[in-house]
This record gives C-alpha cells, sequence and structure tokens, in this order.
C-alpha cells in the first residue's frame, strides 16, 4: 500500500480531508474509489471533473498496472447462494 502522504504532490487539505472524514489513507483506496465513484468523490472534495482528473493521473503513477486495470473493470456481481442439482 502506497500511503497518500508519500505522493508530496498530491494537496495536503485534499488528503486530510479524505483521512479524516472517510478513512482513505493510501492511494490504492483513493484511486479506487474516484474510479468507481468519482462522482461521490468529486462531491466530497468540491472538485470538478477537471479538477479530479489530474489526480488521478498523478496517483496512477504510484500504483501497480494491475491494480489500475482492475479498477477500471466494470463492476460484477456474483449471485450468492448455494445452486443445488
Amino acid at each position: 500500500m502506497k500511503p497518500l502522504e508519500e505522493i508530496k504532490s498530491f494537496p495536503i487539505p485534499l488528503r486530510e480531508l479524505l483521512k479524516q472524514k472517510f478513512g482513505i489513507r493510501s492511494a490504492e483506496a483513493f484511486f479506487e474509489h474516484a474510479t468507481r465513484n468519482g462522482e461521490g468523490i468529486r462531491k466530497v472534495l468540491k472538485l470538478t471533473t477537471e479538477q479530479l482528473d489530474p489526480l488521478l493521473r498523478q496517483v496512477e503513477g504510484h500504483l501497480a498496472p494491475a491494480f489500475v486495470n482492475r479498477c477500471r473493470q466494470p463492476v460484477t456481481k456474483h449471485g450468492r447462494g448455494v445452486i443445488v442439482d
């Protein structure tokens, strides 16, 4: 895990808001939340799409490519329970 505080160019006020209110401390958590629910993250951080996109690209550079690809895949839901023939 890559702590957001190790990414020196990530804005400190945004990092602190994510940490204090939502417990988001890692680059992976931020990237996954912002990729899967960009609208929610923009509202929380009071950013426009044009302001969020550079932050995503900045954080993406610190993440494993396989993780980035997984975050960008559509969410699939799997049924729960047992199949009995």
